[in-house]
């Protein structure tokens, strides 16, 4: 197939195209090696780029004679970065037709988005697969930033011992209240980068997910909470799991205490079981926290390696950004749960 560049057209979308969208992102085929693949819904596009605290999210297209055949999302979030508030934009979904790719169209839509994104965020981040990581890496000038490493518990392997004190007890959350908030505020705060994790984000990011039921559980030491996990079910090789999302402690010692109690405190059906216990991120005390309790899967064995990526805008950043930087990262910060 031939195609001149003047017979492409690009815009952004607008809400009359939601549903044509749709159509072409559900058709679209999607690489993924650790995930089923399933349709988008118009209710989960609407909260995932329409309803996020910020409101505010850009959708690129590109058209071949009126018909889209490419898209290119990236919401936004409050961005925490040296005691300022900036805007980052996430690149999430993107992809191509199958029959308009090898044309370098990808390349073409990604350059026009970035080129306006650059007037209307501070910077971007995103996890790019093995299939697109170059096209970031080397036609957009995104730079690696860290490769996040995926670490598991087997359940079996819990510390039985390790029982909580006559003080400590694990409480279950059906709502987000202010002592979570004030926890991850605290354990945020510890960081010098994070995208900023207020009521508004948490309550959009993990109670009102259309992805499926996310369960909050926290450690109490003589009433006060210390530690606290977001988590759901997912199949891993099979396997009933729990993937950890998003954490928030005061020190190691207790979301180390709380992760070893799962096992024996969760209320679960016996469809609910769960085998392995599943984290990831980059955070306070990472090293402390995730040696003690879990075995990082080797890279050569990673079905989906998590490589962040960032391109920034903003000079202010620039002049203070390195690999260094302590950015708190989770799996909660990737779209894919």
């Amino acid at each position: 197939m031939e195609i001149k560049k003047n017979d492409l057209t690009y815009s952004l979308l607008k809400k009359s195209k939601i549903d044509q969208l749709l159509k072409i992102i559900n058709k679209t085929e999607k690489i993924s090696s650790s995930r089923i693949k399933t349709k988008k819904t118009k209710k989960e596009w609407l909260w995932q780029y329409k309803y996020l605290p910020t409101y505010k999210s850009f959708c690129y297209l590109v058209k071949y004679q009126n018909k889209i055949i490419g898209y290119y999302h990236v919401p936004t979030f409050k961005f925490h970065f040296e005691k300022k508030v900036f805007l980052i934009g996430n690149v999430q979904d993107v992809g191509i037709l199958k029959e308009y790719r090898s044309l370098g169209i990808f390349k073409s839509l990604s350059k026009y988005a970035i080129k306006d994104l650059s007037k209307k965020v501070d910077l971007l981040y995103t996890f790019p697969n093995k299939y697109s990581i170059k096209n970031f890496t080397l036609n957009n000038n995104f730079t690696f930033f860290r490769y996040l490493p995926i670490f598991i518990k087997q359940t079996f392997s819990i510390k039985k011992k390790m029982k909580l004190g006559n003080e400590e007890k694990i409480i279950y959350f059906k709502k987000i209240n202010q002592s979570i908030i004030q926890l991850f505020k605290n354990f945020c705060l510890k960081h010098q980068s994070f995208v900023i994790r207020d009521k508004s984000f948490l309550k959009w990011r993990y109670l009102n997910s259309p992805k499926g039921k996310i369960h909050i559980v926290g450690l109490k030491i003589r009433d006060k909470l210390n530690a606290v996990i977001f988590y759901k079910y997912e199949k891993i090789l099979g396997f009933n799991s729990i993937i950890i999302l998003d954490f928030a402690f005061d020190n190691y010692e207790n979301l180390s205490s709380l992760i070893n109690n799962l096992n024996q405190n969760l209320s679960y059906k016996k469809d609910s079981k769960f085998h392995f216990i599943v984290m990831s991120g980059i955070f306070h005390d990472m090293n402390f926290v995730l040696k003690e309790n879990f075995i990082e899967i080797p890279k050569i064995i990673n079905p989906r390696k998590l490589i962040l990526l960032t391109k920034i805008f903003n000079k202010k950043i620039v002049k203070k950004f390195n690999k260094n930087l302590s950015w708190f990262v989770t799996l909660g910060d990737w779209d894919i749960f």
